[in-house]
């Protein structure tokens, strides 16, 4: 299986890339499932068709997902009860479970969990990930040590709270400690895979804007730093040739930050998408995948 990840800032057009990422590798013969994590779910959107909690079909060997957030917080709850019922109550926190969604950290958890599911089942060739505008690849790496040091910290795992808890019932100090290390095991399978090239293909979805330009920059740097490898470049909204001031003018800061790009990122495959004036969705979707895939600016090696 291949991953295909998809990161940027805001309104960059990761959709419509992950869209017609998905398209491409699916007329390709590889079944093809696009997993958004975006909550506004545009997928729905792009591909014209209802796109919810389960794989829907858009097409020959093509699927879309985009996970509720209120249906997996209840279940990633369940899944692990005993863990969350002993934060909550050492912290006085009244969460109902369908609200769990909304604790600060948890929604990284829930695609963390959902992402593997999709990837141990081995249904797809390649899983198109569509990533939040915060870039959750972030968190997704640092979750092994997030899910144990600081819970553990939390919770005393192996000093006093354990055995406070087998006080209060017995057993459940040591169930607590066993939801630790599953979601340990799920999260260090998931950092291996997007760790590795061979399996995972990262790609940086921007815009030559100042602004974007200096998030996307230390984004990259990030996953970097982390071990990850970013293989490609996606730049978007580029000004296609005008003659009139106004085009002129954005031609010329554009060119600047495109010049930056190539000679900063000489390493990586660049692909440039033109600004079309129109909303992107439905069969022109396929024009943006020959012009990513078809026409060699990135390899997708699939």
């Amino acid at each position: 299986m291949r991953l295909v990840y998809l990161v940027g800032t805001e309104h960059v057009g990761k959709s419509v890339c992950s869209a017609a990422t998905g398209i491409w590798t699916s007329i390709k013969g590889k079944k093809t499932l696009v997993f958004s994590m975006d909550s506004a779910n545009s997928l729905s959107d792009l591909f014209g068709v209802g796109i919810g909690n389960l794989p829907t079909h858009i097409g020959d060997h093509l699927d879309a997902v985009a996970p509720d957030l209120v249906f997996e917080s209840k279940k990633l709850f369940d899944n692990y009860e005993n863990l969350f019922k002993a934060m909550f109550e050492m912290f006085e926190l009244g969460v109902k479970p369908e609200d769990f969604g909304m604790v600060p950290g948890v929604s990284e958890l829930i695609f963390m969990d959902r992402l593997y599911d999709h990837y141990m089942e081995g249904k797809y060739d390649v899983l198109v990930i569509n990533s939040t505008p915060t870039a959750l690849i972030l968190p997704l790496l640092k979750s092994p040590e997030v899910s144990t040091e600081v819970v553990a910290r939390l919770l005393g795992m192996k000093s006093r709270w354990t055995q406070f808890f087998n006080l209060q019932e017995s057993g459940f100090g040591d169930a607590i400690l066993l939801d630790v290390r599953r979601l340990r095991s799920k999260a260090e399978t998931m950092k291996n895979v997007l760790l590795n090239p061979k399996i995972t293909t990262i790609t940086v979805v921007l815009i030559p804007e100042k602004t974007v330009m200096s998030e996307s920059e230390r984004l990259i740097e990030k996953l970097q730093d982390r071990g990850a490898l970013v293989n490609s470049l996606i730049v978007n909204r580029v000004m296609q040739e005008c003659e009139c001031h106004y085009c002129r003018k954005r031609q010329e800061v554009q060119r600047s930050y495109l010049d930056k790009i190539k000679q900063n990122y000489m390493d990586k495959d660049i692909a440039l998408l033109h600004s079309y004036g129109e909303e992107i969705n439905g069969k022109k979707l396929m024009k943006v995948a020959e012009k990513l895939y078809g026409n060699g600016q990135l390899k997708l090696k699939i």
